[in-house]
């Protein structure tokens, strides 16, 4: 019968299912955390900015994090992976040296 599928090929479907909107929420969350980096940076060259700048890094911390989150949501793994989590904090810790 057509469309029937095996248990192995469901789960094989749902992984690369997972993966692939895993995918499509990091490419559109990845952008409010990169946003918000430029903006900081656009900001400081403005006189006395520079809290307004480090307030808009911290979001985009907060954006990275989130962004983390949903992402090992969707994929169904453990929410806690030291090398992902390093990972996601890199744009925000390089915005920091590269703005600040």
């Amino acid at each position: 019968m057509p469309g029937t599928h095996t248990p192995e090929q469901q789960e094989a479907y749902n992984r690369v299912r997972r993966r692939v909107s895993a995918l499509g929420f990091f490419a559109v969350a990845i952008h409010g955390v990169l946003g918000l980096i430029v903006v900081a940076h656009h900001v400081v060259d403005e006189p006395g900015r520079r809290g307004d700048a480090a307030a808009l890094l911290v979001m985009s911390g907060v954006v990275a994090a989130l962004t983390y989150t949903g992402v090992r949501l969707i994929l169904g793994a453990r929410w806690f992976h030291p090398l992902w989590l390093a990972l996601a904090a890199v744009p925000t810790v390089v915005g920091f040296f590269w703005v600040l």
